[in-house]
């Protein structure tokens, strides 16, 4: 099985949620920093990432940012958003999540096996570093999210992946910080 890493996702997290996840699929809250993203293209890659919603988006260089922040141009206080609205700047509305909390967000982005004929893929995705950041496919399960996440591709579709963020523990101004792993091996996973 030939493996490649597909691309080094680096976290510079302070996980600031813009709440203006009104076309997001924000399907849980229990309680923003800054989540970036960078994919390292790969001349041999055996996946595609695509943004799902506003505050994920794939930079011309391939990286996948991911920015649940006052600076993204899509949070409705950003004066570059055609929808601005100075109601969200001036209030501080969305800018950032609550110390223990946990936020779980549907569809963030997909990986999709359109690149290679007739092959099924092999994804693992994991997470490394101090916080809590889970992953997990499809609609959201309470349980089911993971920070080791393998699920298989088929040829010509793609899987929504979905994020947990969890600020348990930290305090007010306190970072996320880490490192996203994605290896895929052209062939189905083990058991399914």
């Amino acid at each position: 099985m030939m493996k490649k890493i597909l691309g080094i996702f680096m976290l510079i997290v302070g996980l600031v949620v813009a709440v203006t996840a009104s076309s997001a699929n924000f399907a849980y809250f229990e309680a923003s920093r800054d989540v970036n993203i960078n994919v390292v293209p790969d001349d041999n890659e055996l996946i595609d990432l695509e943004a799902l919603q506003p505050y994920a988006v794939i930079q011309d260089n391939g990286e996948l940012i991911i920015q649940l922040t006052e600076d993204n141009i899509n949070w409705p206080g950003h004066k570059s958003n055609p929808y601005y609205n100075q109601t969200w700047a001036e209030e501080g509305y969305g800018m950032g999540v609550s110390p223990d909390s946990i936020y779980v967000f549907e569809e963030v982005f997909a990986v999709s096996n359109h690149l290679w004929e007739d092959v099924d893929i092999c994804v693992n995705m994991t997470y490394t570093g101090q916080g809590g950041i889970l992953f997990f496919t499809g609609d959201y399960v309470e349980g089911a999210e993971k920070s080791n996440l393998v699920f298989t591709v088929p040829h010509g579709e793609a899987v929504k992946v979905g994020m947990v963020l969890n600020s348990s523990g930290l305090s007010k101004g306190s970072a996320i910080d880490g490192d996203i792993f994605i290896t895929a091996d052209n062939d189905a996973c083990p058991g399914g």
